[in-house]
């Protein structure tokens, strides 16, 4: 079920006065199971702090588009990004039913583009909120009371047989959060969809590109992604990765996300640190890879030599972007200041 949007509800929430705040939440709760089944909704950290990742550190194989070596790239003065597009998700248990968690999740993400050297909202930011339960959990009456209240509701376990649902509640509240990730992601879509069709400026993605069908070989936009839980290449190109100086990248190299499609992709050192951490100030960007570049046993050497200068480029926008840095924020050595005050833009919009 789609979150209910705060700037343009549907109009059957519009004419039960629908309040998808917190606030509004917690009251139509309260209304219903009384104050026993409430906790104390903002005491605790939002669930994505506490949540670990599962996936062990890998390794996987990638097809090389460039020939080996790293490239020393330099800075340019002028900026080449325009804007920047961000993702948050917040998400807390403000009760139990039955030992069912009762999780309500805000979801947003914006465009912030660069406008006489300040960043301004590029349109409108999208915001979702929800209360996210297990509707076999609840029951339908209360299911039922709740959506008549005006709560904008997800059923976490839709998809699941009634004597299938989870009776763990950490497990009911991985599904939450899953389900919340993906509306995130969706939002964010959504937003570089709209870049790509109406812009010919740069657009600097926070993460990944594998999912988003809007971002082609045409389009202004690439990925940039700051965590490594997986690494790309053969044991001596990882060697190579990890071991490059500042301002050096490594060869372009085509990845295959299945069922997604392809992306070309490269590694770029932002900073280094005495201390040598192999992980420090490392990024890796994603962009949609040329057509004649997907077939890597006929590729030209015109081809390559395009693919390596589109490369360099980019590389040298992102490194124009070091500065200021993102401090105190402990993921600064990766977390570029445009990114970074998106993220606190969204913080602010969301509120929990």
């Amino acid at each position: 079920m789609p979150l209910v949007t705060d700037e343009h509800p549907p109009a059957a929430a519009a004419a039960t006065a629908t309040d998808a705040s917190l606030r509004g939440a917690l009251r139509s709760l309260r209304v219903l199971f009384g104050d026993g089944a409430l906790v104390a909704a903002g005491s605790g950290p939002p669930l994505e702090r506490m949540a670990m990742r599962s996936d062990p550190p890998s390794v996987a194989p990638c097809v090389p588009l460039e020939a080996p070596g790293a490239r020393q790239i330099a800075v340019p003065s002028e900026p080449l990004v325009a804007a920047f597009l961000d993702g948050v998700q917040r998400s807390r248990v403000v009760g139990y039913l039955a030992g069912s968690p009762l999780i309500y999740a805000s979801v947003a993400a914006a465009v912030r583009e660069r406008v006489a050297r300040r960043l301004e909202t590029w349109r409108a930011p999208s915001v979702r909120r929800a209360l996210f339960v297990s509707r076999g959990k609840l029951g339908e009456t209360a299911w039922n009371q709740l959506v008549e209240s005006g709560v904008p509701m997800v059923d976490i376990t839709a998809d699941v047989a009634d004597e299938a649902i989870p009776v763990h509640p950490f497990a009911l509240r991985a599904r939450a959060l899953d389900l919340v990730a993906l509306e995130r992601e969706g939002l964010e879509r959504r937003l570089a969809a709209e870049w790509c069709r109406s812009e010919s400026r740069w657009l600097w993605i926070d993460g990944g590109i594998s999912g988003n069908l809007a971002v082609d070989e045409r389009a202004t936009a690439f990925g940039v992604v700051k965590s490594h839980t997986t690494l790309y290449g053969s044991a001596e190109q990882v060697e190579s990765v990890l071991t490059l100086r500042e301002a050096e990248r490594s060869p372009a190299f085509l990845v295959g996300h299945r069922p997604r499609r392809a992306v070309a992709s490269w590694y770029l050192r932002l900073r280094t640190t005495a201390g040598g951490d192999p992980m420090h100030g490392l990024v890796r960007v994603e962009i949609s890879p040329p057509m004649d570049m997907l077939d890597p046993d006929h590729i030209t050497d015109d081809a390559r030599a395009r693919l390596t200068e589109h490369c360099d480029r980019l590389s040298a926008g992102i490194l124009a972007e070091r500065a200021p840095l993102s401090l105190p924020d402990p993921r600064w050595d990766t977390l570029t200041y445009g990114i970074h005050a998106c993220e606190m833009y969204l913080d602010a919009l969301v509120g929990i």
